[in-house]
């Protein structure tokens, strides 16, 4: 649904509030005129998506698909924006000359191709056949620059003057999506400052496969549920950047769990810098990853550090009227396993919970097949929760259409904000 209604505003309504105001027109006026209202009206929104604003996830359907269509709303308005500036407009000999529309163009001129770096900046976090990654804080920071480039655009528009007798509609249009994109931009600013919550560092494990980080409230915590992803930085030097990670357990006096893979620079300075007595902030929940949601029969899947939001729901299944569930861990050896215990005495607590560990050193390659010998019943009567690695997600789907095994749902979050 709000894929549809961000379509709807940021293309459908500027092209055809541009063909009322410049439709009639000869030449290039028209295609010229809508591009630059398409591109201005689809930065404005990808500035409310970055908001995370609450309400949002639950219209796309969860946080990481916001930040799917952010992705691709950025790269669609970064060609609208290039064809605006390449085409130029049919003016018939009438040339504006006031002041401001010149230096509204010239402002656009210079926004141009900064909005082209930082834009290619977001989309190719590593470069092709370079072993080479972004920073994640230069890939934030060109985030926030964005906002900057934004608002000399608005300026752009706002004052430039078109060759012809505007349209009052269009005018109004622009005018809603430059308060809306200064507005977002303000609020993402400020916002997070008052949403974190303060924690403090009660433990830290060093585990063969993750860091597991223990945090205590200091005050009031966040709203956390089982499976939900939270967004946390650390007083310790060099941690201070927010890095988003799934919550792997929940306490009942308000204490929240992260077990965190060495992924990256942050991930791996983490495990060596982080100590008892620091102070973590904390922002969130997020996510739609709510097994609650997933019928009497279900297929939890999980590989390497996928495990974490499936602990945190293990824990959380009743005594008693939980629905029937398989988990199926795979992990490379029982050492890297995170968690084992936990699941263990859910599977033994909890009736109609099961567990199975894949060790594909010993065992093999996990496949579908593998998949559905390990599940004591019938796939396709299940609905499958996976968290792992996208193309074992997309070799397990491909594998269970071809055995006839479709479960009836399939449910995943991409875990990618970047």
């Amino acid at each position: 649904m709000g894929k549809v209604i961000f379509a709807s505003i940021g293309i459908v309504l500027p092209v055809v509030l541009s063909y009322l105001a410049a439709g009639h027109l000869p030449g290039t006026t028209f295609p010229v005129i809508a591009l630059g209202a398409t591109a201005f009206s689809l930065m404005a929104l990808n500035l409310l998506l970055a908001t995370r604003a609450p309400g949002l996830d639950r219209l796309f359907g969860g946080l990481d698909q916001i930040y799917f269509t952010h992705k691709w709303l950025g790269i669609l308005a970064l060609v609208c924006a290039f064809l605006h500036q390449q085409i130029k407009i049919s003016t018939d000999g009438k040339e504006v000359m006031q002041t401001l529309s010149l230096l509204a163009v010239d402002v656009a001129e210079v926004a141009f191709p900064i909005l082209v770096v930082l834009v290619l900046i977001s989309f190719f976090k590593r470069l092709p056949k370079v072993p080479f990654e972004i920073p994640y804080g230069i890939w934030r920071w060109s985030h926030r620059l964005l906002g900057v480039v934004f608002a000399a655009l608005a300026f752009h528009q706002f004052f430039v003057k078109a060759p012809f007798d505007n349209n009052v509609l269009l005018a109004t249009h622009l005018n809603a999506m430059a308060v809306i994109g200064l507005a977002s931009f303000g609020w993402t600013i400020g916002a997070p400052l008052m949403r974190r919550r303060t924690y403090r560092v009660a433990a830290v494990t060093k585990h063969p496969a993750a860091t597991i980080v223990d945090l205590e409230p200091v005050g009031r915590g966040i709203d956390v549920r089982p499976g939900s992803f939270a967004f946390v930085s650390f007083s310790a030097k060099g941690l201070g950047e927010p890095h988003p990670f799934t919550v792997s357990e929940v306490r009942p006096n308000g204490g929240i769990q992260f077990s965190i893979r060495g992924l990256g620079d942050f991930t791996r300075r983490l495990r060596d810098a982080l100590l008892v007595g620091d102070t973590a902030r904390v922002e969130g929940c997020y996510g739609r990853f709510d097994y609650r949601r997933g019928g009497a029969r279900q297929v939890w899947t999980a590989a390497g550090i996928g495990i974490t939001p499936f602990l945190a729901w293990a824990d959380s299944l009743p005594d008693s009227g939980s629905p029937e569930i398989c988990l199926a861990y795979c992990v490379r050896t029982e050492a890297e396993a995170v968690g084992l215990e936990r699941l263990r005495r859910a599977a033994e607590r909890v009736p109609g919970f099961t567990f199975r560990l894949h060790q594909s050193e010993t065992e093999g390659r996990f496949d579908a097949a593998r998949l559905a010998a390990l599940v004591p019943f019938d796939i396709t009567t299940a609905s499958f929760w996976f968290c792992g690695p996208a193309p074992l997600r997309e070799a397990l789907r491909k594998g269970l259409k071809g055995l006839g095994k479709t479960p009836r749902s399939i449910h995943f979050e991409r875990f990618e904000f970047r």
